[in-house]
C-alpha cells in the first residue's frame, strides 16, 4: 500500500510539474530528484535510456529554450550535480558516461558580441555538436569545447580543459588536455605491467655508444 501511495504521488508530483512547465517553458535549472530530472528531460525532447540513467542536481541546460532535443543521454550514465551543457548544438553521451561535479560541455563559442574579437576569431566560433563515448570518465572541474569526441573508456583528469579529440582508452589531463598513459582493457598499466619476473623492462633501454666495449666500438657500421 505505501509503495503505491508513493508512486501515486511521483506521478501526480511529475504531471504538475510538467503541466507548469509546458506552460511556463522548459526549466534551465533542474533542481529536483533524479526520477523526476530524468521525466522532465524526456517530456522536453531528451533521448534518455530506460535502464540506470541518473542525473542529480543540479543541471544547468543553456540554450534549452525550446527543449532538450539536442541532449542524448545512454543507459547507464550517470550526472553527478552541478554539470552545466549548453545544448545549442547536440550532446551525445553513450552508454556508461560519467560526469562529475562542475563538469562542463559547450557546443557553441563566441565573444560575447565583441564584433572585433568575432571577426579575429572567427575560425573558433560557431556551433559544433560533442559526443562522449561509452565508458568515458569525465572528472571534476573539467571543460568540454565545442566538437570534440571523447573516445570510449577514456578519461580526463580533473581541471582540464578539453579542446581536441582524446582517442579511446586513454588519460588526458591539463590545460590544454593532452595524453598522459594509455589505458588497457579500462585501467592504467602499471610498471609491473611493462617489466618481466627478472625485474628488466621488456622494452629495449636505450644504448649510448659510451657503453659498448672497445671492440664493439671499432666494428665497422
Amino acid at each position: 500500500m505505501c509503495r503505491v501511495m508513493h508512486w501515486l504521488t511521483y506521478r501526480a508530483a511529475l504531471l504538475c510539474l510538467v503541466a507548469y512547465y509546458h506552460i511556463a517553458g522548459p526549466p534551465r535549472i533542474l533542481r529536483f530528484s533524479p526520477p523526476l530530472n530524468r521525466a522532465i528531460l524526456k517530456a522536453f525532447g531528451a533521448e534518455i535510456g530506460d535502464s540506470g540513467v541518473r542525473v542529480l542536481a543540479p543541471i544547468v541546460l543553456h540554450a534549452s529554450e525550446r527543449g532538450y532535443a539536442n541532449l542524448t543521454i545512454a543507459d547507464g550514465c550517470i550526472l553527478v550535480g552541478n554539470v552545466f551543457l549548453d545544448l545549442s548544438a547536440r550532446i551525445i553521451l553513450e552508454e556508461g558516461v560519467s560526469l562529475a561535479p562542475d563538469t562542463t560541455i559547450m557546443t557553441h563559442n563566441n565573444y560575447n558580441y565583441n564584433d572585433f574579437l568575432d571577426k579575429r576569431l572567427a575560425h573558433t566560433c560557431g556551433e559544433k555538436d560533442v559526443r562522449i563515448k561509452r565508458g568515458a570518465g569525465i572528472k571534476a572541474n573539467t571543460l568540454v569545447a565545442m566538437g570534440v569526441t571523447i573516445g570510449y573508456d577514456a578519461v580526463v583528469a580533473g581541471g582540464a580543459v578539453v579542446l581536441r579529440d582524446v582517442p579511446d582508452r586513454t588519460l588526458v589531463a591539463g590545460v590544454p588536455a593532452r595524453p598522459v598513459v594509455g589505458l588497457s582493457h579500462g585501467r592504467p598499466r602499471t610498471s609491473s605491467e611493462d617489466e618481466t619476473t627478472e625485474g628488466h623492462s621488456t622494452m629495449p633501454e636505450p644504448v649510448s655508444k659510451n657503453h659498448l666495449s672497445p671492440s664493439r666500438r671499432n666494428e665497422p657500421r
